[in-house]
């Protein structure tokens, strides 16, 4: 889902370079067929690759989630059981994305259950840390959260699909504060319409949104009143460059390019830093099937989880 930004120089702007990726992937986590064991995955969702280039991966369908260090065949168990459930141990069986921080922590919005569970590194069972595992409206709930992000003063940032809302919990907080939504559902700047994945930019205060009914990317200040759209057209599918499709999630590069994996359209969409026309990355001919997350590494790959193929996929940086 996310990239943690490194002080590598020798990357270039791919929207300045030119040099994109290679639309050939190669399967890095899984091996697309659907299954338990741990060189298998079952409808994953969300991913995560921390400053290590460590890949953290939801697997939905198998109610877990998985961590496999670089190069690796198989995951390791860090969260859940394997079965379904509401115990402080276990996963629901929406998870949908996840966010790692600098210890090696890791959160989960756990859709069905409402709740955001912090599992620290190394524990066998997690800890709520927003919504109270019930569904509603009230600032003490969450409402299928989806996409997640904590910031460097442990404020952990939740997009909830159904409540069309972004909430801000802080350390230790019982009651969340709306930061961006909240206003029913639409399409018009003041309001959102099924939020999932997210990208917060705590220097400038700004959230990236992925509105996924509304077909678009927005950045909202966080505690505005409006957002600014940056990609797609509000209200509106299509295939071509301008257009989303139920848009899942994103992720930002040091430059400010946006990364969009865009479901419907099966594609992977790079929205160059100031553009609202984007370009496809990955998805051309059969290489995905149906893509959820995304993800860079500390060299710029991408990897994309693909909910349909029971894989992560890495297409390399040229």
């Amino acid at each position: 889902m996310h990239i943690i930004f490194l002080a590598t120089t020798s990357l270039i702007n791919p929207c300045t370079s030119g040099a994109f990726w290679n639309t050939i992937g190669v399967t890095y986590a899984g091996n697309g067929s659907q299954g338990s064991a741990l060189n298998q995955l079952s409808s994953p969702t969300g991913i995560f690759i921390d400053s290590s280039d460590i890949l953290y991966i939801n697997d939905g369908g198998n109610y877990r989630s998985l961590k496999y260090l670089s190069g690796a065949t198989s995951g390791i168990l860090i969260a859940g059981t394997g079965t379904s459930g509401s115990a402080s141990n276990q996963l629901g069986g929406s998870t949908r994305f996840n966010y790692v921080d600098s210890n090696q922590n890791i959160y989960i919005s756990d859709g069905s259950n409402n709740r955001v569970m912090r599992w620290a590194n190394g524990a066998s069972m997690g800890v709520i840390v927003a919504g109270d595992g019930t569904s509603g409206t009230s600032l003490n709930q969450t409402r299928t959260p989806y996409g997640v992000w904590v910031d460097s003063s442990s404020n952990i940032f939740v997009a909830e699909f159904t409540n069309h809302r972004v909430t801000r919990w802080s350390s230790g907080a019982k009651v969340g504060v709306v930061v961006a939504g909240g206003n029913l559902q639409g399409t018009t700047p003041d309001k959102l319409s099924a939020p999932s994945g997210i990208f917060f930019d705590e220097t400038n205060q700004d959230l990236y949104i992925v509105n996924g009914i509304a077909n678009t990317v927005v950045k909202w200040r966080v505690g505005a009143s409006n957002g600014t759209v940056l990609a797609g057209v509000p209200g509106s599918s299509g295939a071509s460059s301008t257009y989303l499709s139920f848009p899942v999630d994103l992720t930002l590069d040091r430059w400010n390019n946006i990364y969009v994996a865009d479901r419907t359209n099966v594609r992977i969409q790079l929205f160059c830093n100031g553009s609202s026309t984007g370009i496809t990355i990955a998805g051309s001919g059969s290489s995905l099937i149906l893509p959820y997350s995304v993800a860079l590494d500390s060299q710029l790959n991408l990897y994309v989880s693909d909910n349909g193929a029971a894989r992560i996929i890495k297409f390399s940086k040229l």
